[in-house]
């Protein structure tokens, strides 16, 4: 009787395990161990795939009614929560490339690839833009710096000319090479010998809507040397508007004749470099004299005149000059021979 009431109170112990527990002795191994996967998976879209292969190798298991009650809940709302999130739509399609949402998905992948896609090849197209711009703001800074130094250079050779009266032959060798003038293909024609200056650079333009645009400028010039009967009477240096463009170099805005405010400053600009170049004696007190424009610099020392005419309409030359305080003597006819009687 003992050993028959111990069988009969194990038996009422399994029974009192509960459902699940007899679930699991009934079901078979496998589908167990596949509905456990839909709940114990490390990820949602591991435990996903799971419910889904459930489904499709087990639609009347045990677990099935389980199973399918939870799946299309966290299915759909995965789906939900990755419309804009293309990981996320990817290790779905990996997880359940015949999922029920499948279709959808994979509409919804290809749509935000191509944004993303479109998205990149705005930002690489932006960002050579960007490239571009500071490249040709580079290359235009690196132009007005070279515009004002080679222009520095040559008023500086043009104000520091001592060979007044004196033949080609005689100028100093160094003015003589910066001219070319040992070069056969130079040309001296009419007693001007010329050598130009080809000077181009950009300066951004001020215009509304203009940002990051660049106006080019052409600042090139001319120096020349002018000869009286083989005799050096005059050096100047000479552009078109050249001083608007010194001013535009160093002030970064366009200046033209329609801005006098601009025009005037860009004058002063020039004035500023040729001080700073000018040879001592003509540098030193006592040597200005009054301007009478359109000459807006006169100094006169040891002999020298330097003037600085500054054009009066658009278009016209902004000269610095270089000559003798008193034109040269004329050079004495020759003396005809006497004729014998």
């Amino acid at each position: 009787m003992r050993a028959a009431f111990v069988s009969i109170a194990a038996l009422a112990g399994a029974l009192s395990l509960g459902c699940g527990a007899g679930q699991q002795i009934a079901s078979s191994h496998g589908d167990y161990r596949l509905y456990r996967q839909t709940r114990l998976a490390p990820t949602l879209e591991q435990r996903l795939a799971a419910g889904h292969r459930y489904l499709k190798s087990a639609p009347d298991g045990q677990y099935a009614q389980e199973v399918r009650a939870w799946f299309g809940t966290a299915e759909r709302g995965y789906v939900a929560r990755a419309q804009d999130s293309l990981p996320r739509l990817r290790a779905y399609l990996a997880a359940l490339p015949d999922g029920p949402s499948a279709p959808e998905v994979r509409s919804r992948a290809d749509e935000l690839q191509t944004v993303i896609e479109r998205r990149k090849r705005f930002e690489t197209a932006r960002n050579d833009k960007n490239a571009d711009l500071t490249a040709a703001l580079e290359r235009a800074a690196q132009q007005r710096k070279d515009f004002v130094r080679e222009l520095t250079q040559w008023i500086s050779h043009v104000a520091h000319v001592h060979s007044f009266g004196k033949s080609m032959a005689e100028l100093s060798p160094e003015l003589s090479q910066s001219m070319g003038l040992a070069e056969p293909t130079n040309a001296c024609m009419s007693g001007i010998c010329s050598k130009f200056v080809d000077a181009r650079f950009a300066v951004p333009q001020t215009a509304p809507n203009s940002a990051g645009r660049l106006l080019p400028r052409d600042a090139s010039f001319y120096i020349e040397l002018a000869f009286d009967e083989d005799r050096l009477s005059g050096a100047r240096l000479r552009g078109r508007e050249l001083f608007s463009r010194i001013g535009e170099a160093f002030d970064l805005r366009p200046v033209s004749f329609a801005d006098p405010q601009a025009r005037a400053e860009a004058i002063g600009r020039a004035l500023a470099l040729i001080g700073n170049v000018l040879p001592p004696e003509l540098s030193a007190e006592g040597c200005e004299r009054p301007a009478v424009s359109p000459i807006v610099l006169e100094r006169i020392c040891g002999g020298v005149r330097l003037s600085v005419t500054a054009a009066l309409a658009s278009g016209e030359d902004d000269i610095v000059m270089l000559e003798p305080e008193q034109p040269l003597p004329r050079k004495a006819a020759p003396k005809k021979p006497k004729s014998a009687h």
